[in-house]
């Protein structure tokens, strides 16, 4: 028996889990990558280690600093908890409108929560970090997930690596959501390093839509790391596609037992509808980000689950 030596230790090497019940016997296979295996619950576990260990490298961390950043939510709970582990105050910024259960898991892990208008989305809630950053400079470390290339290197060391170790090399195809753009960023050099042939299909949301964890690259205070030429084809999705969105997360619950996140179930469709057209015999990887347990109270779970007598 392997005994871990501190949280950190048990992120990555996440498994991957064939889909039977919702694929066409014409379809390519789809196998899942399933994020949620990560100690704290998502793929946003992998960027934390990294920002928190090469700002500590670098020497820019202390603990009489405070690690502040801003995010839609899985980003925040990775932080709070490797800043628990390691002993860092931490202050998070998320819009109102994330759900209640990824305000409490923030919470839980003892760093300070401050909400932005739930109107400005993610935006409002970097304007809202920058603007604690102007006011109070030598209180706060900027740990930026928009911006450092550490994103990048996270999920090119693991996330890419993983994906080829664990099928072998044999597939065709990688669906993954963009959102800071470094998973798909690093996952894209991983692959492509090793089989140029590989396709990688990012997607996205249309500027206005709401599925967290997905952004559309376009809207106000950009990503610094989307590589739009490390995807063969960028698919976005807008607010008329989430009745489709939900019924693959219904279907996934149902027929595989699984419960997947907002954005997962939206990487999953897409995921699913690149099966029929490539066709038998094609193998497509999806990443799915994190599982449904922090959107049970939302609307995309609550309109899912039947009503009680």
């Amino acid at each position: 028996m392997v005994i871990a030596n501190s949280i950190t230790d048990l992120i990555g090497d996440t498994p991957l889990l064939r889909i039977n019940g919702i694929t066409g016997p014409c379809d390519a296979e789809v196998i899942v990558k399933l994020e949620s295996f990560n100690a704290g619950g998502s793929i946003k576990d992998r960027i934390a280690k990294y920002l928190i260990e090469y700002a500590e490298a670098a020497g820019s961390l202390d603990k009489d600093k405070t690690i502040l950043e801003a995010t839609s939510g899985n980003t925040g709970i990775a932080l709070a908890m490797i800043a628990a582990a390691k002993g860092y105050k931490i202050t998070i910024v998320m819009s109102k409108r994330t759900s209640e259960e990824r305000r409490k898991l923030i919470r839980a892990y003892g760093a300070d929560l401050v909400l932005s208008p739930a109107e400005r989305g993610t935006g409002g809630a970097i304007e809202m970090k920058r603007s604690l950053l102007e006011e109070n400079p030598e209180k706060y470390i900027d740990i930026n997930q928009f911006r450092d290339p550490a994103n990048i290197l996270a999920h090119y060391q693991t996330t890419g690596q993983e994906i080829i170790k664990q099928t072998g090399g044999d597939f065709n195809m990688v669906v993954t959501g963009i959102g800071t753009g470094g998973t798909g960023a690093g996952i894209s050099l991983r692959v492509k390093g090793f089989k140029r042939s590989i396709q990688v299909i990012g997607v996205t949301s249309k500027k206005g839509s709401s599925i967290p964890g997905l952004r559309n690259p376009n809207e106000p205070n950009p990503t610094q790391l989307f590589r739009p030429e490390g995807f063969d084809e960028i698919v976005s999705l807008s607010d008329d596609d989430h009745p489709a969105v939900k019924a693959v997360a219904r279907g996934a619950a149902k027929e595989e037992g699984l419960l997947v996140g907002m954005s997962a179930a939206a990487i999953l469709h897409i995921a699913l509808q690149k099966a029929k057209s490539l066709g038998k015999g094609k193998k497509i990887v999806a990443i799915l980000p994190d599982d449904g347990m922090k959107y049970l109270s939302t609307d995309f779970y609550s309109s899912n689950l039947p009503q009680s007598d």
